[in-house]
């Protein structure tokens, strides 16, 4: 379940800073960019990270932890040189703050 704004509904979210919570909505639009590149069929498995993680650098107030795709039903990480196959999850966790925020989305052939 999501914000208006796209941000995941979370607990933490309380402990965002107003700036840090407008910042934040970077997670989702990151995801969304990656979303977009995997369903115009872009397999590689670090152009699709690349381009999440691209998106969220560039919020200043953003700290990634990581960026990594991973198989859907063994949650093994894609290396970078890897194609995705199947169903992956691309999963992220940022921090704002004193935050640490955590999202995913599905990606379906």
């Amino acid at each position: 379940v999501r914000e208006p704004d796209g941000l995941a509904m979370s607990s933490r979210n309380m402990y965002l800073a107003p700036a840090d919570r407008t910042a934040a909505a970077c997670l989702y639009r990151g995801l969304c960019t990656a979303r977009g590149l995997f369903a115009e069929g872009e397999r590689a498995a670090g152009a699709i990270t690349a381009a999440c993680r691209d998106v969220i650098a560039a919020e200043p107030r953003a700290r990634i932890d990581y960026v990594t795709a991973a198989d859907a039903a063994t949650l093994r990480e894609f290396r970078d040189e890897e194609r995705l196959t199947g169903r992956a999850v691309l999963a992220v966790a940022v921090r704002f703050g004193t935050a640490r925020l955590i999202d995913n989305v599905l990606l379906e052939p």
